[in-house]
């Protein structure tokens, strides 16, 4: 696998509002996460969402072949 930026600045952005209300959802909004399971779920894919905003490359994106990065060197 190529280590290549393939998440655009806008990608981005939405990835870290996402993982912030997700983030809000387990910690301060109870009735979403109503046990401690749904909780860890949602943190988890907070986490993953705002690591991946923030180096820039995601895996899945990799594995389909897509690329929201404007990469013009290609």
């Amino acid at each position: 696998m190529s280590n290549k930026v393939n998440v655009g600045l806008l990608d981005r952005i939405l990835r870290l509002g996402i993982s912030g209300i997700l983030f809000y959802l387990a910690f301060f909004f109870p009735p979403t996460a109503q046990d401690a399971m749904s909780s860890y779920i949602l943190i988890a894919a907070g986490v993953i969402n705002a690591v991946v905003a923030l180096i820039g490359i995601c895996p899945v994106y990799m594995l389909i072949g897509v690329n929201t990065a404007n990469n013009k060197s290609e």
